[in-house]
């Protein structure tokens, strides 16, 4: 009976696996439907249009937490968290209320203010970025996109939902933001995106799209958290130390074993150990060049180096959906090279480099 083992181990791993449907409505303030919203899963390429009456279905959805969210023109998205379990139904209804930002007004200030484009400029290194992805990404409507300045702080609304093509890694972008503020010393901003595959011109462009959609995805939380997951991130590259804080200050760093910082559980969720900060060293790709010009760099050299360097900040114990996505968004927060990688830098959610899909699933069955 041993050599069932494996096979039993596998079986269960695919029933916990075992895709859903999320549906629902999507209504205005007074309860009318609002056909030809956008709903979707936020940080994917899931989505669906609203029908006639404001009705709406995602059909196999992994197990997972999401932001289900809800978008329309003239309307104020809104999201709700949603936990799906392994086969679950579920309903989420969603509400919009009609925006209060005059669109009229900002197109007008975008045409003839140079003040503006400055902000934008800035707005545009601070959430797409300043890397080598960034300098193919751009927004086609900016538009609709409000600035202020107070206090040094750079803030920004925006009347509708942003469309963003990156020709770096072959994506249009939908991008609705909830919150943006920038300053010399602090960024925070929020928002949910909503992923397209643009069609390439050709099949050099289709490779290298794929190419550097690895490249991206290589070194990135999401690769991290899957690799921890999965009890392959000391085969992935990556090496941790823990840093502990006390009223004195930081403690000196000390060396983690990957296996020690996640505990993983029959259902394939996770949980990362409530260690304050863990610099993460990753050795699968050097540094970009533009790291080390970035506003945000404070060291003093000018070579990059062979080795990706960053520090994980957690609030607490974090748990994370068998995707490699964190239940709470807010729970973990990066500072070095993951940082440093905004919006060009990223993929869908639910990415994995070709042929990576079925390996992850095996040394799953096995380490379990």
């Amino acid at each position: 009976m041993r050599p069932a083992l494996p096979l039993l181990l596998l079986l269960t791993a695919a029933a916990a696996a075992q895709p859903g449907t999320l549906a629902g409505t999507v209504r205005d303030a007074r309860g009318a439907p609002l056909p030809g919203a956008s709903v979707y899963l936020s940080g994917t390429t899931r989505g669906a249009s609203a029908d006639a009456d404001g009705r709406y279905q995602l059909e196999a959805v992994p197990p997972g937490a999401y932001r289900v969210v809800a978008s329309l023109v003239g309307y104020t998205a809104d999201a709700q968290e949603v936990r799906l379990g392994p086969g679950e139904d579920r309903v989420v209804d969603l509400r919009l209320e009609a925006t209060t930002l005059d669109l009229g007004g900002v197109a007008v200030e975008a045409e003839r203010d140079e003040r503006w484009q400055r902000r934008l400029a800035w707005f545009h290194r601070t959430l797409i970025g300043e890397s080598a992805n960034a300098d193919s990404t751009r927004i086609l409507n900016p538009e609709v996109l409000d600035f202020r300045v107070r206090w040094g702080a750079l803030r920004a609304e925006a009347a509708a939902p942003l469309v963003i093509e990156n020709h770096a890694l072959g994506y249009r972008v939908t991008y609705d933001l909830s919150e943006f503020s920038a300053s010399a010393v602090r960024v925070q901003y929020d928002g949910d995106e909503r992923f397209e595959e643009l069609p390439p011109a050709d099949s050099a462009e289709a490779a290298r799209w794929e190419a550097a959609r690895v490249r991206a995805y290589r070194g990135s939380l999401a690769h991290l958290l899957q690799s921890l997951l999965a009890g392959t991130a000391d085969d992935a590259g990556y090496a941790f130390e823990v840093v502990r804080t006390d009223a004195y200050g930081a403690r000196p760093a000390f060396r983690m074993r990957a296996d020690w910082l996640m505990d993983v559980g029959d259902d394939g969720w996770g949980t990362l150990r409530g260690f304050e900060r863990i610099d993460v060293t990753y050795r699968g790709e050097p540094e970009e060049a533009a790291y080390l010009e970035s506003e945000w760099f404070r060291e003093h050299r000018s070579r990059p180096r062979s080795v990706q360097e960053s520090s994980l900040h957690l609030d607490g114990r974090v748990r994370i959906d068998p995707q490699g996505t964190p239940e709470d968004p807010f729970g973990i927060s990066t500072s070095g090279h993951m940082a440093f990688e905004r919006l060009a830098d990223r993929v869908p959610e639910e990415y994995r480099p070709p042929n990576e899909g079925d390996a992850a699933l095996l040394r799953q069955g096995h380490r379990e």
